[in-house]
């Protein structure tokens, strides 16, 4: 797939047939989609609620799948759910409601499916971490126990990096106590690369976190421009300049291409602080893993709309120039969302500008 139809998928979603409208449709990424493959590349199609205005559609001919774009075609094959999402934990809970498959081969979970920010009503705009609890599509924390056993099933079915994220917990680490368990947990029972996500922490908790066996850490500051990011992160807007100083603090820790961030498009972000940002990350050797807005029902930008895919791109080729000019590679990131890849496409417009 090339990286501009990936980008046109992400950002116009894919009209589907109704019986393959499944998966997650909250949580605490980009949800409400569908895994697809097109020429060894993956993508997680938004399939829901903006994407049923979509020009694009999933078609079934022929004995084969394929997309449909203002009458040009694509092959294209459905990623099928994963054997192990029929079991069950040694203490009955369904492996489905402990981790998911991301893309192809990464496992990913929520470790506690809570956030203080819901309970002071500060939570984030964007995110649907709570909702999937009121759905019963999970449980609120998950154990290291629990996580082995469903890790080491996911190995044997070709699952080779994983990605634990937290909702925050306590003002105390965060969420990184919980994080670094499972993440030894996991090191302990399975050989897969594993990926930590959280707010900002001070250092020791980010030399724990690659002490119990994380290899990448992703520390989200969802925009970087600091109006929107206190407008629409109130819960964290008081992190800010925190977000800086952990940065550094996993450099020193992780080592280079091994820190990221996600950062959101489409939240109202004014054009000349999110690329003064982006350059300054890059800078810093942070990797800037850009998407663009994904509405979920249930939160607070349920009816936003994406970014134009003309939009996303400009972002993505002006995050490509920074990472060459200050040495930032993201295809050498070990494990978790960049490596996985299937929400932005960050890399394959990075990899197609060094196909050149």
């Amino acid at each position: 797939m090339s990286a501009r139809l990936k980008n046109r998928i992400l950002c116009r979603g894919v009209r589907v047939p109704d019986e393959l409208k499944t998966g997650r449709k909250s949580g605490a990424g980009p949800a409400g989609g569908r895994y697809l493959e097109v020429n060894n590349s993956v993508v997680n199609a938004p399939i829901y609620g903006f994407s049923e205005n979509s020009p694009i559609s999933l078609e079934f001919f022929d004995g084969r799948y394929s997309l449909g774009d203002n009458g040009d075609t694509c092959p294209t094959n459905l990623i099928e759910e994963p054997s192990f999402y029929t079991g069950n934990t040694s203490d009955g809970i369904p492996m489905k409601k402990i981790a998911l498959q991301h893309g192809v081969n990464c496992l990913a979970t929520t470790v506690c499916q809570r956030c203080l920010y819901w309970r002071t009503g500060e939570e984030c705009y964007f995110c649907g971490i709570e909702l999937s609890l009121k759905h019963d599509t999970t449980i609120p924390s998950k154990s290291p126990r629990q996580l082995a056993e469903v890790g080491a099933l996911a190995e044997k079915e070709g699952f080779n990096h994983c990605t634990l994220t937290t909702g925050t917990s306590n003002l105390r680490d965060r969420g990184a106590e919980l994080l670094a368990k499972s993440a030894e947990a996991l090191r302990d029972n399975t050989g897969m690369k594993i990926h930590v996500q959280l707010e900002p922490v001070d250092g020791e908790w980010i030399s724990l976190l690659k002490e119990s066996g994380a290899d990448t850490i992703g520390v989200h500051i969802e925009s970087l421009d600091a109006r929107v990011f206190g407008t629409k992160c109130p819960g964290k807007a008081h992190q800010w300049e925190k977000y800086w100083e952990t940065w550094h603090d996993a450099l020193e820790v992780f080592g280079d291409n091994q820190v990221s961030s996600y950062v959101i498009l489409g939240l109202g972000e004014e054009e000349e602080p999110s690329k003064k940002g982006i350059e300054r990350m890059c800078q810093s050797g942070i990797i800037p893993y850009l998407v663009p807005l994904r509405p979920i029902n249930g939160t607070k930008l349920e009816n936003a709309l994406p970014p134009t895919p003309e939009i996303m791109m400009e972002y993505y080729l002006y995050a490509i120039d920074c990472m060459k000019t200050y040495g930032v590679n993201p295809t050498k990131n070990l494990a978790g969302c960049v490596r996985c890849g299937a929400c932005s496409a960050l890399v394959d417009f990075y990899e197609e500008s060094h196909a050149f």
